[in-house]
């Protein structure tokens, strides 16, 4: 059935339309025309970049316009059937014109002709406040309760989209995806740009290849009270064996049980999606074509090449074309892999070596920045019948199988990650690598509810109870600088990490990043829980309106 917000908009164009051109039969036609553009343009657009056309997509292409043409150079078929949408349009207005006499209002009067003009007037005012109250798709995301899974599922309905009431629904309901951003204001902390200073000139000469992996659904164990078993000390959170220079922490995220492109966007971003309201929600949608700075971007004007690498398919969430915007110069999914569809069978250890086994191709010096997505401790947990690591019965038999299933995997990512960590940091170059959860997988939901249920040792010193969570993992690793570790037990807030990676791996900071330096020691490593909101509004004003890092 249609929803009442494609009946809202087909009604009030024909009305809008009839009254303008005061020919009903062209109206008609033209509004026919318009909902088959839009089937057309919706399939083309699933067909190249995995979901169907929304008006939010529309807003986004003339926010600038100039610049999202480019995407035709990508996609000549996008081009062609934009062009060609254009000019029958065009063509079918100019027959109606000519063929279909006027209907009504006859004789030109100043009655008639105000007439004419105030019917569409009031019908637009109409149609926006039908239009703004109709019911849209539910959808989560708000600062307060970090909800993801909503937005998640609206997402997917967008991609499940095939039957073409189904597909004008997607594009008429999907309207305000678009993120808003925060008003600037007046801030006299950080330092205003200044043109002839925006380059970073102060460049090491040899710049040291960075290698970044988010683990899937990777927090640790041992916050879980009941969990005392000697699997639940898992050594992907004890600092590696080695001669390197390794930084860890705990890691506070924005979202959990779910909602791996939120943390992904902080990362990559500096940002949290919050400050962009419930639009922030749909980050690889809403934000990153409107990212004017991201890590990947900062780290190529540097000199880098920048590759992503991930275990699930290229149209999860418009997965390729997010990491165009992100400013990934490659990116390689599940199926250029030639990845098992089956999450679950793909170990950490595939993905890793397949992405080394395409990097050995490459012979130049150029300085690498890659970042890899794992996938086989994706959810849900304990619902398979396969084998699980023996030291894990005695966790199935007195707190369930599916925390069980997720130590089993946690040991394999483990291994997995000190053997890429070995072999990475083998190198003659200089080389960091490191590692980050995306967020606590459902599994732990029925363990970590009240503070009494976390042993509090191991308990971020800088969270509360609102943040038990949302508490995953970091730890960074280098083959040069005096071997040591540092472990903190003040959590790091994701949006500060792509900071303290370049700071750890000794490449210069641009302006946001200092500020984002300053901010993170002032506000103990958080930044919405800053203490002193002020500065954090003062902050976030200057990367978004006095850098222009979001458009």
């Amino acid at each position: 059935m249609p929803s009442a917000s494609t009946l809202i908009a087909i009604g009030g164009a024909f009305g809008i339309l009839g009254a303008l051109m005061r020919r009903p039969l062209t109206a008609a036609l033209m509004c026919l025309y318009g909902l088959v553009a839009v089937l057309v343009s919706s399939a083309v657009m699933q067909s190249f970049l995995g979901m169907p056309l929304t008006l939010a997509d529309v807003q986004f292409f003339f926010l600038d316009p100039l610049d999202d043409l480019k995407l035709f150079l990508n996609y000549p078929a996008l081009g062609v059937s934009f062009l060609t949408i254009i000019g029958g349009a065009i063509a079918l207005l100019i027959f109606g014109l000519r063929l279909e006499r006027v209907r009504w209002p006859g004789p030109t009067t100043p009655l008639t002709h105000t007439l004419r003009l105030a019917i569409p007037v009031v019908l637009l005012l109409l149609l926006g406040r039908a239009y703004g109250s109709a019911a849209q798709p539910a959808h989560g995301g708000t600062v307060d309760d970090r909800e993801a899974w909503s937005a998640f599922l609206a997402m997917r309905r967008l991609e499940l989209a095939n039957h073409w009431v189904e597909r004008l629904n997607v594009f008429f309901d999907n309207r305000d995806m678009l993120a808003t951003l925060p008003a600037p204001h007046l801030q006299s902390r950080f330092p205003q740009p200044i043109a002839a200073d925006t380059a970073v000139t102060d460049v090491p000469r040899e710049l040291p290849d960075i290698l970044m992996v988010l683990e899937e659904s990777t927090f640790d164990p041992r916050l879980i009270a009941s969990c005392r078993y000697p699997v639940c000390d898992s050594p992907m959170f004890h600092s590696p064996a080695g001669p390197w220079r390794t930084v860890q922490s705990p890691l506070l995220v924005h979202t959990t049980g779910g909602g791996t492109w939120l943390t992904e966007f902080a990362f990559l971003s500096g940002f949290d999606w919050r400050i962009f309201g419930r639009g922030g929600a749909y980050a690889p949608v809403s934000l990153a074509p409107r990212l004017e700075t991201s890590l990947p971007k900062y780290l190529r004007s540097l000199g880098y090449h920048t590759v992503v690498f991930s275990g699930v398919g290229a149209d999860f969430l418009r997965a390729r074309s997010a990491y165009r915007y992100y400013g990934f110069d490659e990116f390689y999914a599940a199926q250029d892999l030639k990845l098992s569809d089956d999450w679950h069978a793909v170990r950490d250890s595939i993905v890793f070596d397949k992405a080394l086994q395409v990097l050995s191709l490459r012979h130049d010096t150029q300085p690498l920045f890659v970042y890899i997505l794992t996938i086989r401790n994706h959810g849900p947990h304990g619902e398979g019948k396969e084998p699980l690591l023996p030291a894990t019965r005695p966790v199935e038999a007195k707190l369930g199988r599916p925390l069980a299933d997720y130590l089993s995997r946690l040991d394999d990512s483990a291994q997995d990650m000190a053997q890429l960590r070995r072999t990475w940091l083998s190198s003659p170059r200089p080389r960091v690598i490191g590692w980050f959860g995306d967020h606590q997988p459902e599994v732990a939901w029925d363990f970590i509810n009240t503070i009494a249920d976390i042993d509090r040792s191991h308990f971020a010193t800088n969270a509360s109870a609102a943040h038990l969570r949302f508490l995953t993992y970091h730890q960074l690793s280098a083959n040069f600088g005096a071997p040591g570790v540092s472990t903190s037990l003040a959590a790091l807030d994701v949006p500060f990490l792509p900071t303290e990676l370049l700071e750890f791996s000794g490449v210069p900071l641009d302006a946001g990043m200092q500020a984002a330096s300053a901010v993170s020691a002032q506000c103990k490593r958080l930044l919405l829980d800053c203490a002193d909101k002020s500065l954090v509004d003062d902050f976030i004003s200057y990367r978004i309106h006095d850098l222009h890092a979001v458009r």
